[in-house]
């Protein structure tokens, strides 16, 4: 990036000596990085910061993956963190106005690391673009704001009635929506639509459709920091957990996506109600692969509380035309938009891991012309048909055995992100919590 670049005038003003962040995505889309100097700042964008790639497969607590061929077996060796496209943004740390310098993962040699969840994405891209198939991408991406006091102790004080579309729970919270409509426009952010959702203080917020998907996933990930920072400068929590609340709606990471041809056509349009055979086909495999890939769009321990019956989050293998209770569901309205939404990964999931996930599987379905079984009519909880992992072990038995994720992914992420998983799943699995014992300590 040119010293001259007029768009870093901004970090100037924020201050003599602002905090500035450069930073990765690891595979639980939780940013890892350092902080630099205001004086190495454009050494950072012109020549990235040494870091360590096993920084992308830490695990969700921030310790070692042990089972890693990036920590001992390789001397736990440092590559370089290169700037993305995105450049320098602002957000808030500690209330304070930061900046941020995205990077991705290579190696000494300047190849890419194959469990850099950017690089995943991007690798998925480039078949499609072989193709001169372009995917056009949306993300709605759903989350509570909290008061300080009730994200730390962890509780939920306020009337527990669903109070969907209220336009007074929106404007209850309008400074922070203003701010964020501010941040995400400097930063060329597409941020659309705000709705409350199905639970007080639960939001969601659309961005508009993007014809890139690795600015796409950009995109979302900075919407989620700037979201969190926002709402702590405001002596408020957001949490994008995918369960928070047991007996309230959890919230989802929603994708729409449609497919142009060379020609900017969109391919899944047919001018009926019912779309294109392409479209029946990425429908098909991405059905056929949602066994395969749930683990991805359900990452953690607590996603499985999200995923039960009647709750608006998908557990059937199945797909209708503008039904809200299937994972797939294809929306009404203008042919020329004819469209996937893709309904099952949670706000929890990382965009980067989820996209990549929803792009190739459709793109299998695509190449190999699979037909998707029947599209469902109504409550499609009430049908009999093949269902997800419902539980995280079974998520990550059914991602270990898949041998689509060997044909979709880099072989080194299918292992490493298999084996954090269930470095996570042990940690759970060996605590005893506190109900119970409240359970069974005096009783047997």
């Amino acid at each position: 990036m040119p010293k001259s670049e007029p768009k870093l005038k901004w970090i100037s003003e924020l201050g003599k000596n602002p905090p500035i962040i450069a930073a990765s995505c690891d595979l639980n889309g939780i940013w890892r990085g350092k902080r630099v100097p205001i004086a190495n700042l454009e050494k950072v964008l012109d020549e990235g910061i040494r870091i360590p790639l096993s920084a992308s497969c830490l695990d969700i607590w921030g310790s070692d993956l042990i089972n890693s061929p990036f920590l001992f077996e390789s001397g736990d060796a440092d590559g370089y963190g290169l700037p993305t496209e995105i450049g320098p943004v602002p957000f808030f740390s500690n209330k304070k106005d930061s900046v941020l310098i995205p990077l991705w993962l290579f190696d000494n040699k300047k190849n890419i690391s194959p469990i850099d969840p950017r690089h995943i994405l991007n690798s998925v891209c480039k078949k499609y673009e072989d193709l001169n198939l372009y995917p056009v991408i949306a993300f709605e991406l759903e989350f509570y704001l909290l008061n300080e006091n009730n994200f730390k102790n962890i509780k939920f004080e306020q009337n527990d009635f669903t109070n969907v579309l209220s336009i007074t729970d929106i404007e209850d919270h309008e400074v922070f929506f203003d701010e964020l409509h501010d941040l995400c426009e400097k930063n060329k952010i597409p941020m659309d639509g705000i709705s409350s959702e199905n639970a007080p203080n639960q939001f969601e917020i659309n961005l508009k459709h993007t014809a890139d998907p690795l600015q796409a996933a950009d995109q979302a990930i900075l919407f989620k920091r700037f979201i969190k920072g926002i709402a702590k400068k405001h002596e408020k929590r957001a949490t994008f957990m995918a369960k928070p609340f047991p007996n309230i709606a959890g919230s989802g990471m929603h994708i729409h996506f449609s497919l142009l041809d060379k020609n900017k056509n969109n391919v899944f349009n047919n001018n009926s109600d019912i779309g294109s055979d392409i479209l029946k086909n990425a429908v098909g495999g991405i059905l056929d692969s949602l066994k395969d890939s749930t683990l991805i769009l359900a990452p953690h321990y607590n996603s499985y509380k999200r995923l039960r019956p009647g709750s608006h989050a998908p557990i059937n293998i199945c797909w209708g035309y503008e039904n809200r209770t299937a994972s797939i569901r294809i929306p009404g309205g203008d042919y020329l938009s004819k469209r996937i939404e893709h309904r099952v990964a949670g706000a929890d999931a990382n965009p980067y891991l989820v996209l990549s996930s929803v792009l190739s599987s459709a793109l299998y379905g695509i190449t190999e012309k699979k037909e998707p079984p029947k599209p469902l009519i109504g409550d499609t909880y009430q049908k009999k048909t093949m269902q997800i992992a419902q539980s995280w072990d079974q998520a990550i038995n059914d991602f270990e055995k898949s041998k689509k994720n060997k044909k979709f992914y880099f072989d080194t992420f299918c292992e490493v992100f298999k084996n954090c998983k269930k470095q996570e799943l042990e940690v759970f699995n060996s605590r005893i919590e506190n109900y119970e014992l409240v359970t069974y300590l005096e009783e047997i």
